[in-house]
């Protein structure tokens, strides 16, 4: 009772070194990636002559359509990996792969290498999605979670306000491919903060080999409700 009362005084400074780092990666990878997808469509199908790859709508909401789902299934793969193999493992892969993709759909001109591009960026977002919010459930306790989690979800809508509102106007009025290569250095210098700051946080072992984790991988997408869900989302 009384460690509780402490940690509930404490209110900031009873988090952790760990659980400000996840805070600050969460602010940039989400700043990057709404920053990005608040223009996307417009410079997908934007005129070649305005400085857009002129792609057609169809071909963009395939694209789109395609990226959303990745999303929301990739990290019932990711949390299942991250358990066995490390979170700071994960999150390297994750902040070099989203890192990439939005580095290479700068400079990417013809469809399938920005859809390419893109994947890669959705891959690397969905890898990075559970492990963050499962440092956040480890590093807190039931005296200061709810204000965890709400400084949490503040950075997410904090990021999401700044760089679409701030960043993009001015980078898109000099090119819109400055736009992506932002997205790839708010993320990529994240791997610096998972090298040297991030450490990897207190869990319980698991001894789920590689196949076992995609056999409960597919057990979730046996359930045919959900994974309906899912596409309707996209389709939207």
């Amino acid at each position: 009772m009384e460690d509780t009362t402490k940690a509930q005084k404490g209110g900031f400074k009873s988090f952790s070194k760990n659980y400000w780092t996840v805070v600050i990666m969460e602010f940039f990878e989400r700043g990057s990636y709404y920053g990005v997808m608040s223009v996307l469509s417009v410079y997908l199908v934007m005129s070649t002559d305005n400085g857009g790859l002129g792609f057609t709508k169809e071909g963009v909401g395939v694209i789109k359509s395609t990226i959303t789902p990745l999303l929301y299934l990739l990290p019932i793969l990711s949390g299942a990996m991250a358990d066995r193999f490390g979170y700071r493992r994960l999150l390297m892969f994750a902040f070099a792969t989203m890192s990439l993709g939005y580095f290479l759909t700068s400079m990417a001109t013809s469809y399938s290498l920005v859809f390419l591009s893109l994947l890669l960026m959705a891959v690397g977002v969905g890898f990075f999605k559970p492990i963050i919010s499962g440092t956040i459930a480890r590093e807190t306790n039931e005296s200061n979670s709810g204000l965890g989690f709400g400084i949490f979800y503040w950075s997410i809508n904090l990021g999401a306000f700044i760089f679409p509102l701030i960043l993009i106007p001015y980078l898109k009025g000099i090119s819109w491919s400055y736009i992506f290569i932002m997205a790839a250095i708010g993320t990529g210098w994240l791997l610096i903060l998972n090298i040297f700051v991030y450490k990897e946080p207190q869990r319980p072992k698991s001894s789920k080999t590689v196949l076992e984790v995609l056999k409960g991988v597919v057990l979730v997408l046996k359930d045919f409700r959900f994974v309906i869900m899912i596409v309707i989302y996209s389709m939207f």
